[in-house]
């Protein structure tokens, strides 16, 4: 589902000083960190080498799929249709489908955004 490869930038920028990263390229180094005892051994980036990236939390860029549900869900909500029954029914109204092809179902709405939150946040 997620675009990965080459890192995509918002453009126009003033210069390319002033482009924003999509995605925060130094997470895949990241993903199989354990913890340590020693001071600090629990960050990703020390100090000063810390580089400060809008898109923190994001391995990859969302695919297209990803970017329409993400609309049509914010869309929802901005009816204030917050409870679960009332978002798949609006969901299966849109017409939008699930990533397989089908109807929205309650259990395939859960299964489906715990998929997207792994892809996400590991």
């Amino acid at each position: 589902m997620s675009e990965t490869g080459v890192m995509r930038n918002h453009i126009p920028a003033a210069s390319t000083a002033d482009l924003v990263n999509d995605f925060n390229p130094f997470l895949a180094a990241f993903a199989k960190a354990r913890r340590g005892d020693a001071p600090g051994a629990g960050q990703v980036f020390r100090g000063a080498e810390r580089e400060l990236i809008v898109w923190q939390t994001r391995p990859a860029v969302p695919g297209e799929y990803e970017l329409t549900l993400a609309d049509t869900l914010e869309q929802i909500f901005s009816q204030r249709i917050y409870e679960l029954p009332a978002v798949v029914a609006a969901l299966n109204r849109e017409g939008l489908l699930t990533p397989r092809g089908e109807a929205w179902t309650e259990r395939n709405y859960q299964e489906t955004l715990s998929e997207l939150g792994k892809l996400a946040f590991g």
